[in-house]
């Protein structure tokens, strides 16, 4: 059974530890607020809090940065000194590109004992209070080894997620992005935006008429600011093209609604259907 130091315990960070406790290894969570951390052991979240972050990740076999991507090179350099040579680092942030990028600056290459990954997982909600078990059952996570990465390393986080009942897939970093910034950072924007424009109305006005259709399509919207900021501008590049399309297909949308064209509104709203419709189910 392995040591895992996770760095950073959220709502990921968490319902990661759970599971793994579940399954016999033991977990050391490291954070800045140590204080506010003590309160996962007592719910069983992990096995134990460590405020001497050099000592814990110095008998690790595993760590996970559980930290917004835009903390994932300064944590690194901080804990880099004091790994054991065998022991595996992996992240959990929603970019990969930027996380690569950071690395190698610090280190001049990705580290052989570096995996990145993103686990396609999680809620509106953050904190790890907010986690629960079985998170990652039948859920898809995504490793992007480069040509630095040591295979064995590769193999054995793919061996944790599986653990944990997650399905790996390997894609480079580069089209982990390109693809998230359509299914996972798009969707996450217009929630924002979506719910922006129902606070512009003033007071409650609105409240008594909020249905699940709004609910639904603004979810995302309760997700941590922090987080998501540090997500749009590591992807920006890919996040920018995916928000630049959606205006042009509201653009779209706009004029057939200006010009009472029904035949263009019907086509539009047909062609998302059939789309939706092949979806794999959640």
């Amino acid at each position: 059974m392995a040591h895992v130091v996770v760095i950073g315990l959220g709502l990921i960070g968490g319902s990661l530890a759970r599971d793994l406790r579940r399954h016999g290894h033991r977990v050391t969570a490291c954070g800045r607020d140590v204080a506010r951390l003590a309160s996962a052991v007592e719910l069983g979240i992990v096995d134990a809090v460590a405020a001497d972050w050099p000592a814990a990740v110095a008998s690790a076999d595993v760590v996970v940065l559980g930290v917004p991507v835009g903390r994932t090179r300064e944590v690194y350099a901080r804990i880099r000194p004091h790994l054991r040579p065998d022991a595996v680092v992996t992240d959990v942030g929603s970019t990969k590109c930027s996380v690569v990028r950071d690395i190698k600056a610090l280190c001049g290459r990705l580290p052989a004992q570096f995996v990145p990954a993103h686990p396609i997982a999680g809620t509106e909600h953050s904190g790890f209070a907010a986690s629960v078990e079985d998170l990652f059952a039948g859920r898809t996570v995504v490793l992007t080894p480069t040509a630095d990465t040591d295979p064995a390393a590769t193999a054995r986080v793919t061996a944790l997620w599986q653990e944990v009942g997650a399905q790996v897939l390997t894609l480079t970093p580069e089209q982990h992005d390109a693809a998230l910034a359509l299914t996972s950072h798009l969707p996450q924007m217009l929630a924002y935006t979506l719910m922006g424009q129902f606070a512009e109305v003033p007071g409650t006005a609105l409240a008594p008429l909020v249905g699940s259709g709004l609910r639904s399509m603004t979810r995302l919207a309760g997700s941590d600011p922090v987080m998501w900021r540090d997500v749009s501008l590591a992807n920006r590049a890919q996040l920018s093209l995916a928000l630049r399309r959606y205006m042009e297909r509201l653009g779209e949308l706009a004029a057939a609604v200006d010009a009472g064209d029904a035949a263009r509104l019907e086509k539009l709203f047909a062609a998302a259907q059939a789309a939706y419709r092949q979806l794999p189910p959640a």
